[in-house]
């Protein structure tokens, strides 16, 4: 055997895999995204051990003086772990009314990523005192792509949607 085909075995080997993963796992994308959502948003809290600080949500908000903000945040966590579990039961049944519950808390979710961002630049543009540290910016982009995983999950769960679906008594 020469390089070429050694190398076409493998790619052939590897594009198996992937449609044979792609073909058991296909329902739980939605899943896989929304984790990685959720995780996003929720692992970046501050903390502080010894002699290292990390800052981020938290001392973010704390800088502004919208008072709405914290609500946002907290808004944002808990509608992060309700779709957790939410996209897990989507892909168990795929049912519409499933799928509808996921739009819907995404909506939100994006709603209030984007006021909590808002909130930051119209901090910025309002007081002459504060300009957006780089901490907050951090924060931003955490929170824009969290958003983005979400996105894409729901785009999934729109396309893995059973419209047919009949629920059966157990």
């Amino acid at each position: 055997m020469n390089k070429s085909q050694i190398n076409t075995t493998k790619e052939n080997k590897i594009m198996t895999w992937m449609v044979r993963w792609y073909e058991y796992n296909k329902y739980k994308i939605p899943v896989i995204f929304t984790l990685l959502g959720t995780l996003l948003f929720t692992l970046f809290l501050d903390f502080r051990t010894g002699g290292f600080t990390f800052r981020s949500h938290i001392a973010s908000i704390q800088m502004v003086t919208s008072k709405i903000i914290g609500f946002y945040l907290f808004a944002i966590y808990l509608i992060a772990m309700i779709q957790l579990f939410n996209s897990m039961s989507f892909s168990k049944k795929r049912s519409p009314v499933s799928f509808f519950l996921f739009l819907i808390l995404n909506t939100i979710q994006g709603l209030l990523v984007f006021s909590y961002v808002k909130t930051f630049f119209e901090e910025a543009v309002s007081r002459a005192d504060y300009t957006i540290p780089s901490y907050t910016h951090m924060s931003i982009w955490i929170m824009i792509i969290g958003m983005v995983f979400y996105v894409v999950a729901t785009v999934f769960a729109a396309v893995y949607v059973n419209w047919k679906y009949v629920k059966i008594e157990e």
